[in-house]
């Protein structure tokens, strides 16, 4: 077994909740990995290959086989089940489940990701030119475009970030028209390029999606970005945060860690992260840590993102 000491690895084990059982699953033979979707049999195709390729690394642990285990839905509270029961071992998330989960003491961070040559993105609010809007402020009593509940990007982030600072936020359903007085409504669109189409036609006054989006012509065509202008956008942050449950071994968080780091290096592993677009996973605990310090002040145990 190869061993690496370095700060890195301290500051990683730092990060570890206290009371994780380490000898909780000694005799361990299937790994499983997933996240919560609506899209179990497309993510269970991307995701099977980066676990089947870690099972495979991991025979020295004890470890058989590996399996993709999705949660059946997008929410929270599902996803925390499936975990804290022991049914996904290595979790794939958005920062913001992730510091639930770190936050609950179900499973806590060891890495990010970069998918598509990128680790981080940020959200952004567009407005067509012509619509007087300049700012956040002109927005209240209009309404925000998202894409789905679900999306980190186009509503999660922005939303909490507003109401972060100060911005009296609402969800509007038909067959209200408009948002209350003082306040910024949102709707949700479906898609990106729904979000985008809505602002160009004027169904509503703003949209919200990502950095990675709006660079996008699929997402935002080029003839509608050339009426668009950005007002608004938030930090940035990572993609994806890779979480263990709580309860596994040290020593196979130690190798877990290890081979996933080391994927990229070989063909195989290679040909495994590409079925999600994935480049490489990285070693990054300080940003891990204070990605999810930022989150856990915008969030709150009872608001619908942990749900």
């Amino acid at each position: 077994m190869r061993t690496i000491i370095t700060i890195g690895t301290i500051l990683f084990f730092s990060l570890m909740p206290i009371g994780a059982n380490c000898g909780h699953n000694k005799e361990k033979k299937v790994l499983t990995m997933g996240r919560a979707t609506e899209h179990v049999v497309k993510q269970q195709s991307k995701i099977q290959p980066i676990i089947k390729y870690l099972a495979s690394r991991l025979k020295d642990m004890g470890i058989e086989r590996g399996e993709a285990v999705l949660a059946g839905d997008r929410k929270y509270a599902t996803l925390r089940k499936r975990v804290k029961e022991g049914k996904i071992d290595i979790i794939l998330e958005s920062p913001f489940k992730a510091a639930g989960l770190k936050r609950d003491g179900i499973a806590y961070p060891i890495l990010t990701l970069s998918r598509r040559g990128a680790g981080e993105y940020n959200s952004l609010i567009f407005v067509r030119k012509d619509s007087g809007i300049n700012t956040i402020e002109d927005l209240k009593g209009k309404i925000i475009a998202c894409e789905d509940p679900s999306s980190t990007s186009s509503c999660y982030l922005p939303r909490a970030v507003l109401r972060a600072e100060g911005f009296d936020m609402e969800e509007i359903t038909p067959p209200n028209p408009s948002a209350s007085n003082g306040k910024i409504g949102y709707v949700f669109a479906g898609t990106e390029l729904n979000v985008s189409s809505r602002v160009f036609y004027k169904k509503v006054a703003a949209g919200a999606l990502s950095n990675l989006d709006w660079s996008t012509p699929g997402d935002v065509p080029e003839a509608y970005k050339a009426k668009f202008k950005v007002i608004w956008e938030s930090p940035k942050i990572i993609e994806f945060v890779v979480l263990v449950g709580a309860g596994l071994d040290k020593r196979l968080v130690e190798r877990i860690k290890e081979e996933m780091l080391m994927m990229n290096k070989t063909a195989e592993g290679k040909k495994a992260l590409r079925a999600y677009e994935f480049d490489r996973f990285i070693d990054s605990p300080e940003k891990i840590d204070k990605l999810m310090t930022y989150i856990e002040r915008l969030i709150k145990p009872d608001e619908e993102e942990t749900d």
